[in-house]
């Protein structure tokens, strides 16, 4: 097996885990996993909780839960974000202030935006693109796309069957 294969099937693993993750709000599935990837430990997942607090996005939430759990002694420049959708401009703003060098993510903010989702067009190589010096981080879109993009889909017929 190649190393591309080894690490194509090992970030298949940990999306599945955040999908997991996202079906603890299966009206806005967005999870999210860190990863330290020295340790191959999962540090935190979590999920969308912007109905308790707008700007509780998965990924700010996981960052949140991980320095929690930690005390504040995380290794940022040694982990991976695993995300449903490719993270929207807050986020990535969040993500590159902490250091994290690497995301992998399912679904598009263009597919979020086909969907009607409430999206901020702008997607995250743009933001990363704008940022200076050491805030930088490799962006990894399309893991398990399909699978991420029939969460958001059936969100959005749950969401109108509720109106």
């Amino acid at each position: 097996m190649s190393k591309e294969t080894s690490l194509e099937i090992e970030h298949e693993s940990y999306m599945k885990q955040a999908i997991e993750a996202a079906c603890q709000n299966l009206q806005r599935p967005f999870g999210a996993l860190l990863l330290d990837s020295r340790e191959g430990e999962v540090l935190a997942t979590a999920v969308n909780r912007a109905y308790r607090n707008p700007v509780a996005h998965s990924e700010l939430e996981v960052i949140h839960e991980a320095t929690r759990k930690a005390g504040g002694d995380v290794r940022w420049q040694d982990c991976i974000l695993y995300v449903t959708a490719e993270p929207c401009p807050m986020c990535m703003s969040g993500i590159l202030w902490t250091g994290i060098p690497r995301v992998v993510y399912g679904s598009s903010i263009q597919t979020l935006r086909e969907l009607d989702y409430r999206h901020i067009d702008l997607p995250a190589k743009e933001v990363v693109s704008r940022a200076k010096g050491d805030l930088q981080c490799e962006l990894i879109g399309g893991v398990l796309e399909q699978e991420c993009d029939a969460l958001f889909a059936a969100a959005i017929k749950l969401d109108k069957k509720s109106r």
